[in-house]
């Protein structure tokens, strides 16, 4: 037999204090394992783009074929249409993992999470984790150059901090003789 709302046992506040920090941490977890999920995506976009601009600059250049070209007339493209199909099944690919990322980071922001900006940014260690530096000679030191892991932040807390590469001076060649 089912309660009615008003006969449900009344919970104290610190036991729905304790529940909507319990459910936080739930929603926190479940965030973060979905970041892992984009990460991947963002590879494979890359991946995509790299394999379409391969294959541009690889046509007409005479280059051996690849594993996957060779199994196209498996798939039923005849040898004088190999290159259009290859290209299209690519660029297909490409947009396709474009749109299952997009998909994926509105979600995420209905769910009030974004992405923190960093690359070309000051680095900033109350946020961001320096993975290592470059010495780069066209930014100011201590500015992010790359960044490895991309950051993002939940509400009002940083979510997962971004990975970063950070520029430092060049050496000075000044040498000083004694």
């Amino acid at each position: 037999m089912m309660r009615s709302p008003s006969e449900q046992p009344s919970r104290s506040p610190r036991e729905l204090a304790a529940e909507k920090i319990q459910l936080r941490k739930q929603q926190e977890t479940l965030l973060r394992d979905l970041l892992t999920v984009v990460d991947a995506l963002d590879r494979a976009a890359d991946h995509w783009q790299q394999a379409e601009a391969s294959h541009c600059q690889t046509q007409g250049s005479g280059s051996p074929l690849k594993w996957w070209q060779r199994l196209l007339p498996w798939w039923g493209a005849r040898a004088g249409d190999q290159s259009q199909t290859l290209a299209e099944v690519v660029t297909s690919a490409r947009e396709g993992i474009m749109m299952i990322r997009e998909s994926m980071l509105t979600v995420l922001t209905q769910h009030q999470v974004v992405p923190l900006l960093s690359q070309d940014q000051p680095f900033d260690p109350s946020h961001m984790h320096a993975l290592g530096q470059q010495v780069d000679s066209e930014r100011p030191a201590n500015t992010v150059v790359q960044e490895v892991v991309r950051g993002y932040r939940w509400r009002d807390r940083i979510l997962r901090e971004p990975q970063v590469i950070v520029a430092v001076a060049p050496p000075s060649d000044e040498t000083v003789d004694p």
